[in-house]
């Protein structure tokens, strides 16, 4: 099939405004130890930063991690002060993996102040996308072992399987962001394309409480999946992997082993999702085979005709169950503000329409627009990579399956699994 150029129709504002990932990534080896510097830096570290911190959410946390004097805290800085590390990145991270050994990922307070340190001293990027998977396990694991899991007498739908694939699919978010963080130092293998999805999936899944419904569930599982994928496609799409050959091909065997469960989970749903988007446009199906033909085919640039395969098959979903003449009748009772409604010429915007399509569901059509942003932000870095290569490379090939993953799960959350 031939593939095309996404057309979003002038539903240009709905591409995240991702921008570099601090400067830290940008400003050379100097900055990225200054900009660290007040992790590194005791007297810095429990006073001014958290005073920063007081007038936000994360105070409590933050004020817990700092009495927590059994953890060695104070000496693990001032041991990477010393220069035990070869950047101040790595001895912070280091600093925390030695922490994590005595505080026990079970303490949710510990892990939630961690990332709120990381993200204030470096930004969001990859150290803050470490922490924050760790939460995110960490929360998850309790949901698993709750009321809706428990025996004798669990939900029909609620079965072994389907809490494996929740556990298996945050623990390797968790995997990969490791690893990430043990490989950058200040590279910027992450940026906020991935690592601002992955927070606001924290949130999601953290507001979930001990019994959540199986909507919840579900989308917990096919989000999650697709911010895997966006994970996967960020780091391949990273500068650093872009000129280091060798590490492209190390980081897309790590990106391939975080893709097995959701390839695993396609071919749950893939009759699903085919029946569904067949009713709604049978267009979306041909644009989604397209992209898995151009992965099987291997061809130059194969990530840029799989992104548009990925971004043009949700444009023509969505357009298709929101069409103009409903979603008009119903902004003006809907709570959105208008200046959401229209891009700047004139035409619906992406996020309306989602919205229209979960009306209802305000949290989880957040979490959609969100994955539908940054999917699109990966979509023009792919088109900028593919004027660079001769040949479909490894990397190019697991940002294709990343991105049409993604998308998948996108419109799995949007028009397959039932809502309560």
């Amino acid at each position: 099939m031939a593939v095309h150029a996404a057309a979003d129709e002038g539903e240009d504002d709905e591409t995240a405004d991702t921008g570099n990932e601090a400067e830290l990534a940008s400003t050379g080896p100097d900055a990225a130890a200054a900009a660290v510097a007040k992790i590194i830096d005791t007297s810095r570290t429990y006073g001014d930063l958290f005073r920063q911190l007081q007038a936000g959410p994360a105070f409590q946390a933050a004020k817990w991690m700092q009495n927590q004097d059994l953890l060695g805290i104070r000496k693990l800085l001032a041991d990477a002060q010393k220069n035990m590390f070869p950047s101040a990145l790595a001895g912070y991270a280091a600093g925390l993996r030695s922490m994590d050994q005595l505080a026990g990922r079970e303490h949710l307070k510990y892990l939630k102040a961690t990332a709120a340190l990381s993200e204030s001293a470096v930004g969001p990027g990859t150290l803050s996308a470490w922490r924050t998977s760790l939460q995110i396990e960490s929360v998850m694991g309790e949901i698993i072992k709750g009321p809706v899991f428990k025996v004798p007498m669990p939900q029909v739908w609620a079965t072994q399987e389907f809490r494996k694939s929740l556990g298996l699919t945050v623990h390797r978010q968790v995997y990969m962001t490791d690893w990430l963080a043990r490989m950058d130092s200040g590279r910027g293998l992450l940026s906020e394309i991935s690592s601002r999805p992955l927070a606001l999936y924290r949130d999601y899944v953290g507001s979930l409480g001990d019994s959540p419904t199986r909507f919840e569930l579900d989308s917990s599982l096919h989000t999650g999946l697709g911010v895997n994928g966006l994970l996967g496609a960020d780091a391949l799409s990273s500068e650093t992997v872009l000129s280091d050959a060798d590490l492209e091909v190390e980081v897309a065997d790590r990106v391939d082993d975080l893709l097995s469960p959701q390839q695993a989970g396609r071919l749950d749903v893939l009759e699903d999702l085919r029946r569904a988007l067949t009713s709604i446009d049978t267009k979306v199906v041909e644009m989604l085979e397209g992209g898995w033909h151009v992965v099987r085919q291997a061809p130059p640039a194969a990530a840029e005709m799989a992104a548009q395969c990925a971004v043009e098959s949700i444009d023509r979903a969505i357009r298709a169950a929101a069409p103009d003449s409903e979603v008009e009748k119903w902004l003006p009772t809907s709570g959105r503000p208008e200046k959401e409604w229209r891009s700047s010429n004139g035409r619906l915007t992406r996020a309306v329409r989602i919205r229209y399509i979960m009306r209802g569901y305000k949290e989880e059509a957040k979490m959609t627009c969100t994955l539908v942003d940054n999917i699109i932000a990966l979509q023009t870095q792919a088109t900028g990579r593919a004027q660079a290569i001769k040949h479909a490379s490894a990397g190019d090939l697991s940002m294709a399956r990343c991105l049409l993953g993604t998308a998948e799960h996108i419109l799995t959350v949007l028009f397959v699994i039932e809502r309560d």
